[in-house]
């Protein structure tokens, strides 16, 4: 019997994934952070004294999992407080603001409950003042000045937090050091996942809330090669596969961000492909229990997951019934796998960490009442956001997330937006319709299997009202790739020529290098942004 995978396919992927790997890492994140915090409640202040009366040009600061708005008032003489500054971070990010004033006494007063990691002030000639001593309460503290070798030279997304990490990267750091955990609207698993690096090295820094993900990415693309070998039998094609995945301007942006949505469709994928087996009747009830093991897997990271459910539930009865298969046993082992099992890792999530926001104590009437809550909190949400976009703009990437921006100067910029490599992404929209084409025409079943998977993954955007955004779309694009190769696939058999893939990949791979500046956050002049947006609705 043939290998499914020989030698030369675990050199290709291999290789690929290496060059991935190695891209992926560069600039994902400062490895060093503040790690040391004080807490203050709003009903006191933190008072500094530095060693003398000094002309100051700005204060940099670091806040903990509770980022909040200070005031900063300064003195010359501790009684009379004058000039007064507003002072904004969120949680674990660098803050920054100019004063160009002289003080010796300074007094930093929270808005709310918060904590805080660092300080540090400068003069005109960008030199560090010596601080004298900060009190808080008359009680003397130094962890807010033991940590300089920290203080970057430029703030950045590589040693602050941006978007959504404030959330799910906080949320990850409680989780690792058991206090009480923020980010309540999605199940636990995504951020204990995330978690992992911060329990293990004791550093809450970029690099390792970001590492999980980042990992989670990788090995999207090992599954892509996996998902083109098994769908349509030829190297070529599973290496086609991989590279689109590898060269998703998308993928590379939300993957290496501190959130959880990497490991939601890494979930989804590895469901679907063992569903496909299923379906080719390869080990058939290993291969369902694993397909309902990663379903419960993506559930309990995020609901999205329950949309995958809904297509593979959708696969599973019309194969079983197709095939004159429908039995009290493939019956009991589909709930045994794709409900029991997906309620008990729930649940059980919410055991390894019951120190939930709102979840006092852990029971299955607490859980229960706790998952009435995020469904609440997500059907009553109206608030709208500027990046937010209706779901029928998605295939197109019509309207792109904006991530993170900063300015060097007035002519550098840098900025980090999930948008989707067009090439990949609008041919899909052709191979989707020719899948449709191909299953009413022949009842395909890798076309009935790609169709179901977008189509009833899909559908259920269409019936939510809230603000949704592009990332919501992230769970189907691994689809939307593999219509492309199957599009590509029927017209190299059908021309007999593989020019067609090779002269695609290469559009595919100058996408992603002209776009690679607006999804890595590294500095270009800012024109350069412009001249390469496609719709007036994409910001760099």
């Amino acid at each position: 019997m043939k290998k499914f995978l020989d030698k030369y396919d675990f050199l290709i992927i291999g290789i690929i994934i290496f060059l991935y790997t190695i891209l992926s890492f560069i600039n994902l994140g400062s490895f060093t952070n503040p790690n040391t915090f004080i807490n203050v409640n709003s009903n006191e202040e933190v008072l500094i004294e530095l060693a003398n009366e000094t002309y100051l040009s700005k204060i940099k600061f670091f806040t903990g999992e509770k980022g909040k708005d200070y005031e900063l008032l300064l003195s010359k003489d501790n009684i009379a407080y004058e000039s007064s500054y507003n002072l904004k971070a969120s949680a674990f990010s660098w803050g920054e603001e100019k004063i160009f004033e002289s003080a010796k006494f300074l007094r930093i007063i929270p808005q709310e409950n918060s904590s805080l990691g660092e300080i540090a002030f400068f003069n005109n000639s960008k030199e560090m003042i010596k601080i004298k001593k900060i009190t808080i309460n008359n009680k003397k503290v130094t962890s807010l000045t033991d940590e300089k070798e920290t203080i970057p030279e430029q703030i950045s997304y590589l040693n602050s937090s941006y978007f959504d990490e404030i959330y799910f990267a906080r949320t990850a750091y409680e989780y690792a050091n058991g206090l009480r955990a923020y980010e309540w609207t999605h199940p636990p698993l995504g951020k204990l996942i995330q978690s992992i690096p911060i329990k293990i090295f004791h550093k809450m820094a970029p690099f390792y809330y970001r590492l999980m993900g980042n990992i989670a990415g990788i090995l999207m693309v090992f599954v892509m090669y996996l998902f083109g070998k098994k769908l349509f039998k030829k190297r070529i094609y599973a290496t086609t596969s991989a590279l689109l995945m590898a060269f998703d301007t998308f993928h590379f942006a939300q993957t290496r961000m501190g959130t959880v949505d990497s490991f939601l469709v890494l979930f989804i994928m590895l469901a679907f492909y063992f569903m496909y087996n299923f379906i080719n009747k390869e080990s058939e009830i290993r291969n369902l229990f694993l397909s309902g093991l990663f379903f419960a897997l993506a559930t309990s990271t995020k609901w999205i997951g329950l949309y995958a459910g809904f297509a593979l539930a959708i696969i599973f009865f019309i194969h079983i019934i197709k095939n004159k298969r429908f039995s009290l046993q493939l019956i009991l082992y589909g709930t045994i796998f794709f409900v029991i099992i997906p309620l008990l890792i729930y649940l059980g999530t919410y055991l390894i960490y019951p120190n939930v926001e709102w979840l006092n104590n852990f029971s299955i009437k607490e859980i229960f009442a706790q998952t009435i809550r995020m469904f609440n909190y997500h059907a009553s949400l109206t608030e709208t956001h500027f990046f937010s976009s209706p779901y029928y703009t998605w295939p197109i990437s019509y309207k792109p997330v904006w991530y993170y921006s900063s300015d060097l100067n007035i002519n550098m910029h840098a900025g980090i937006t999930g948008v989707g490599n067009i090439i990949i992404w609008w041919f899909g929209i052709i191979g989707f319709f020719y899948l449709i084409y191909t299953l009413i025409k022949q009842k395909e079943k890798t076309a009935f299997f790609l169709v179901s998977a977008i189509a009833f993954t899909f559908l259920p955007f269409v019936f939510i009202s809230r603000a949704m955004f592009l990332y919501h779309y992230f769970a189907i694009v691994p689809f939307i790739m593999l219509a492309v190769v199957y599009l590509l696939k029927t017209i190299t058999e059908k021309i007999k020529n593989k020019v067609i893939i090779y002269t695609y990949l290469v559009f595919v791979v100058i996408f992603f290098i002209i776009y690679y500046p607006a999804i890595s956050g590294i500095y270009m002049p800012k024109n350069y942004f412009e001249y390469i947006k496609i719709f007036p609705t994409w910001y760099f």
